[in-house]
């Protein structure tokens, strides 16, 4: 499935709730309005969206909320989309404070890996940033996936105060890549100062070293050099369905990842559409623009077919985002109502 660009979109966020167990400072800080379960899509719905995704080229499912894991069936939902044909990888983005007590059964359900937030692994600064005194039964989610054999990356917004060293410590030891998240100003995130991923990664070369060329297992191209083969050193990479570009550090044992949709745009490389809980298809965080699935799946008329309206939609997904002018952007809702 190509945009008006030609870019290949073969991957689809899915948000399954605007519920949260936390209440973090730039994207759901207090007791928002959430959305009446009547007006959710119900898992039934969310299925049948991707099964017409996939036979429009989706490839890989990532679902994320609000919080997933607080929305009653969320791992049998795993499952089903796992089992539909076309499906390569079924991934999850979430807190970590219910995944110790998932881990096992979403391994089971076919989950391919699962992102966890973690920007401190101070408890007071965790408290002040989510608004809840859970950063152990965070640490313990992530124990738990890893002994579950679940992928794990950590994801941590590059917010001012951010104790980059403490993160990048904690994730070499229990040996998880950890992706650095700019922040975008995007609902309660416009109201907060971000950091330059290129200043921090200035920064982690001072400490760690110059990032440098990949393991030996690592994949590498090579050339021939007359008679002799030469390995091309490549410190930056990309792994999995995501924006993240990686590279390593000499002083470090974990790849280091760096989303950075403020300073590096990778919008031209942009492969993913979201769906929100509520079921609109959202094509750029930065605009309103979509359209409203929901409306399409409960039509009793059923006057328009879902994979007609969503292969229209993707044809006009923007060509980029304008976070660097934020008085162009169209999306105003929280991020909470979109879906991380």
């Amino acid at each position: 499935m190509k945009d008006q660009t030609g870019r290949e979109i073969d991957y689809m966020r899915i948000s399954i709730t605007d519920r949260c167990n936390l209440r973090c400072k730039y994207c759901m800080p207090g007791d928002i309005e959430t959305t009446d379960m009547a007006n959710l899509l119900t898992y039934e719905e969310i299925v049948k969206v991707t099964e017409t995704a996939v036979s429009l080229g989706i490839r890989h499912v990532r679902l994320t909320g609000g919080e997933p894991l607080v929305r009653r069936g969320c791992v049998e939902l795993v499952k089903k989309i796992k089992n539909i044909s076309g499906i390569d990888t079924v991934g999850m983005t979430t807190n970590g404070v219910l995944l110790a007590e998932y881990a096992r059964t979403l391994k089971e359900a076919g989950l391919d890996s699962v992102n966890v937030s973690l920007d401190t692994l101070d408890e007071t600064e965790f408290q002040r940033l989510t608004g809840r005194n859970e950063l152990k039964a965070v640490l313990a989610g992530i124990r738990a996936a890893q002994e579950a054999e679940i992928p794990v990356k950590i994801n941590t917004v590059h917010y001012k105060n951010l104790d980059w060293r403490a993160v990048l410590a904690y994730a070499d030891e229990r040996q998880i890549p950890v992706r650095f998240i700019e922040m975008m100003p995007i609902g309660y995130g416009a109201a907060y100062t971000g950091r330059s991923n290129e200043e921090l990664f200035r920064q982690i070369e001072d400490i760690y070293g110059n990032a440098c060329a990949m393991e030996p297992d690592r994949k590498v191209e090579s050339e021939k050099a007359g008679e002799q083969e030469v390995t091309v050193k490549l410190p930056y990479k990309n792994y999995g369905a995501g924006p993240a570009v990686y590279c390593h550090f000499p002083g470090l044992n974990i790849d280091v990842g760096f989303i950075s949709a403020i300073h590096h745009k990778f919008c031209k490389n942009c492969n993913r559409i979201r769906l929100t809980s509520e079921g609109y298809l959202k094509l750029c965080l930065c605009y309103e623009k979509g359209v409203d699935l929901r409306a399409v799946l409960r039509d009793p008329q059923k006057e328009q077919t879902l994979q007609k309206v969503m292969k229209e939609a993707v044809l006009e997904k923007p060509m980029e985002h304008c976070f660097e002018q934020i008085s162009e952007m169209t999306e105003h809702k929280a991020m909470v109502r979109i879906g991380g």
